[in-house]
Parts: structure tokens; C-alpha cells; sequence
């Protein structure tokens, strides 16, 4: 009876072992080391043959366990890779038909012909704004990366044509800490967060009442957005969902699955995002 008990016992530690070497290499190594020393040991007391005994039945387990694991990796890793490319495909079919907000393009567009006549230079100025973002979202997103400092540029472009729609100065706060450098992220990463703290900002007249920071530390971005919230006031009638965080969330799993950090809190009258991503896919 002390043979097939071994055997299965190889069976399901070398499957154990395998799996926990996927997780950590050291670990797994020193289990596998620690546990044929241990089966040596116990044949060698049990069996005069120990060795046949050893090599005719426990290492064969030990291979057997080692293959199965292998073999449901393998078949694992494909299956999510077919899923990965499924929910991104979905992910980017919805971020391609989002990505322009037609309520408001026809903001920008009519907040830059009333500046026509009365500040031809700024109204110059914020038409080359729109259409560098245009161009960016059009022609450099379609991509799986992009440099982030296209991204910050896109941001800063979008919010100087969010600021033409109100009449209060001190509406936004912006802080960029650090350099982008060369680092590499998904395309319209951040955008989402900083179109819901427009939508969703209930007093647009308090000073700082939406809040973007941007803190680069190595090739890890943090990034926070806030914005005055109360839900006894009435949203906005901007009918566009635009892209829901559900949607920023799941494509945050797949690109950056261990690699990042969302929280999403309310309180003290400020619905918050902070996102810790470490950059590249």
C-alpha cells in the first residue's frame, strides 16, 4: 500500500510545486528540492530497493505531475489570451466611438466663435488646440501605447477648451510633478476620469472645484482627479455617458493586471479617483 500512496502523493505534490514555481521561482524550487529528499529518506527506511523504488515510481509521478500542470497552464494561458484579445477589442471599439464627445465638440466650437471677434488670437489659438486633439485622437491611439507626454498634451489641450465655457478662472487646478520622459501607457488612459469630474461637478463656480494631479516617480504615474459632488443636486443633461468606469476598470485588468491601483471614494463633498499605474504594457 506504501507504493500508490506515494505515487499519488508525488502526483499532487509535483502538480502543487509546479504551479506555486509560477508564482515564485524560489519557492517552487526549494519545495521540489525538499520533498524528493524527503520521499529518498522515506523509501530508503521502507524499502530495501529504495532506489528502484524511488526511481520506478515516485520520479515517474513526479514527471507525470510536472507535464499535467503544464499542459493546464499552457491551456490556460490561452484561454485568456483569447479573452484578453476579445475584451480588448470591445474595450477599444467603445473607447473609438467615445473618444469625441459631440456635446462637447459643439461647446468648443461655439465657445471659439464668439471668441472671433472679440479675441481673434486666443480664438486661433484654441482652434490649433482642437485640432491637435482631434489629430491625436484620429490618427496616434489606434496603437497599444503611447508616449505619456501625447497624453498630458492631449489633457492640457482638452481642458484649456473646457475652461472657454466658464466664466470662472479658478475652476480647475492642474498639477504635472515630475517628467514623462520616454514612458510608454495605454492610450486615452486618464481622459475618462477627467471627462466624469466635469460632468459630474455640481458647483462649477467654487474655487478649485475640479482637481487633476499628475505625480511621475520613475515609470509609475499617480494620478488623482476630484471634483465638488452632491448627490442631492441635479447632474448634468449631457445625455453622452461617454466611457463608464466599469468599462476603464476592466481594461485596466487586462493591461495592467498586478500593475496598478484604483480607488474610487466620496466624501466630504468631493467624489475622488486615484490611480497608481506602472507604466508599460
Amino acid at each position: 500500500m506504501a507504493i500508490p500512496v506515494l505515487t499519488i502523493l508525488s502526483l499532487f505534490c509535483s502538480y502543487l510545486f509546479s504551479h506555486l514555481y509560477t508564482k515564485n521561482k524560489k519557492w517552487g524550487c526549494w519545495g521540489f528540492i525538499l520533498y524528493i529528499g524527503a520521499i529518498i529518506l522515506y523509501t530508503y527506511l521502507l524499502s530495501k530497493n529504495w532506489g528502484l523504488v524511488f526511481w520506478s515510481s515516485n520520479l515517474r509521478s513526479l514527471a507525470l505531475g510536472v507535464l499535467l500542470y503544464m499542459s493546464y497552464d499552457w491551456f490556460r494561458k490561452v484561454r485568456r489570451q483569447k479573452e484578453l484579445e476579445k475584451q480588448n477589442l470591445q474595450s477599444e471599439l467603445k473607447l473609438l466611438k467615445n473618444q469625441l464627445n459631440p456635446h462637447f465638440l459643439f461647446n468648443a466650437l461655439n465657445n471659439i466663435d464668439s471668441l472671433i471677434r472679440s479675441d481673434p488670437e486666443k480664438a486661433s489659438k484654441s482652434l490649433v488646440q482642437m485640432s491637435d486633439m482631434m489629430r491625436y485622437m484620429i490618427y496616434e491611439t489606434n496603437v497599444p501605447e503611447v508616449y505619456f507626454r501625447q497624453e498630458l498634451d492631449y489633457i492640457k489641450n482638452y481642458l484649456a477648451l473646457q475652461r472657454l465655457q466658464y466664466d470662472n478662472p479658478e475652476l480647475v487646478s492642474y498639477v504635472l510633478e515630475g517628467e514623462a520622459g520616454d514612458i510608454c501607457i495605454a492610450p486615452m488612459l486618464f481622459i475618462p476620469f477627467i471627462e466624469n469630474a466635469f460632468k459630474h461637478c455640481t458647483d462649477k463656480k467654487a474655487k478649485e472645484a475640479i482637481c487633476f494631479h499628475f505625480q511621475i516617480q520613475s515609470s509609475e504615474i499617480l494620478f488623482t482627479a476630484s471634483n465638488l459632488y452632491d448627490p442631492l443636486k441635479r447632474m448634468n443633461k449631457d445625455s453622452s455617458t461617454g466611457i463608464g468606469l466599469s468599462t476603464v476598470k476592466r481594461r485596466l485588468d487586462f493591461l495592467y493586471a498586478g500593475r496598478y491601483n484604483l480607488r474610487i471614494n466620496e466624501e466630504n463633498g468631493y467624489f475622488g479617483v486615484s490611480l497608481i499605474c506602472c507604466a508599460g504594457i
